[in-house]
């Protein structure tokens, strides 16, 4: 009975050897992928970071002929409100009419509409003597 009892206490140490083993190359497979997962994150946010400043440059691009703002100010702002400000100053903008076009052909001159409304309204409400 004691060959019985040494065999498996013997087989009993054989398989906790074998499972701490394994155990212990689990653990060293684990902490690999864990040091890959945050050399990944550093990348991702390396990445993400990249993208934002091109993206945040090209607006400012596009927005910088658009207003008298200076840069500083434009580079303070977030991405959704330069791309709101892109947007805004462009529906604002003075349409650009093809050459040969009445609209092209008379140029817009506030001064004279002003003064030809006014002589309209002078007309209609003062009594000539």
């Amino acid at each position: 009975m004691s060959e019985i009892k040494k065999d498996e206490t013997n087989l009993v140490d054989v398989n906790v050897a074998l499972v701490l083993a394994e155990n212990k190359g689990l653990i060293d497979l684990n902490a690999e992928k864990d040091a890959l997962i945050v050399d990944l994150s550093k990348k991702l946010s390396q990445a993400t970071d990249l993208i934002e400043e091109d993206s945040k440059s090209r607006l400012i691009a596009d927005i910088k002929p658009m207003t008298t703002l200076p840069s500083e100010y434009l580079s303070k702002m977030s991405i959704d409100d330069l791309g709101k400000m892109k947007k805004t100053l462009q529906s604002a903008a003075v349409p650009a009419f093809k050459a040969g076009t009445p609209m092209a052909d008379n140029k817009y001159n506030p001064k004279k509409e002003l003064d030809s409304m006014f002589d309209k309204f002078a007309a209609s409400t003062w009594r000539k003597s």
